[in-house]
């Protein structure tokens, strides 16, 4: 049983970490869920090519200055560079996705006032 059916009630509603989305949200509203989601998702990718990043950095200085060949220093270059192009590609769509999100947030926001007297 996962966590997710473990904290749900009787089938219905959200479980712990997400609320129900309603059939009566506007579109945008849900759009800019699902978006929220999708860049939670891609911080743990960037966490996991920063972990990469550094374990590179330590194999690096494993293969040139310390005990280990020349070779593991080589690998270690080349997953540094495999896993920077990943942070740059990963932070760059985080950034465009959450500038993203906050235009639909204003443009919600801007139909909220019209629609006030």
């Amino acid at each position: 049983m996962s966590l997710r059916e473990l904290f749900r009630r009787d089938g219905e509603g959200p479980s712990l970490y997400r609320r129900a989305w309603s059939k009566t949200d506007d579109p945008l509203v849900a759009e800019a869920r699902s978006q929220t989601l999708a860049i939670q998702r891609l911080e743990v990718w960037l966490r996991l090519a920063y972990s990469a990043l550094a374990g590179a950095a330590l194999l690096t200085y494993w293969g040139f200055a310390g005990d280990g060949s020349t070779t593991f220093g080589v690998v270690g270059v080349l997953v540094a560079a495999l896993s920077f192009a990943c942070v740059v590609v990963l932070r760059t769509g985080i950034a465009h996705g959450r500038r993203n999100v906050m235009a639909m947030l204003d443009e919600l926001e801007q139909r909220k006032d019209e629609r006030s007297p």
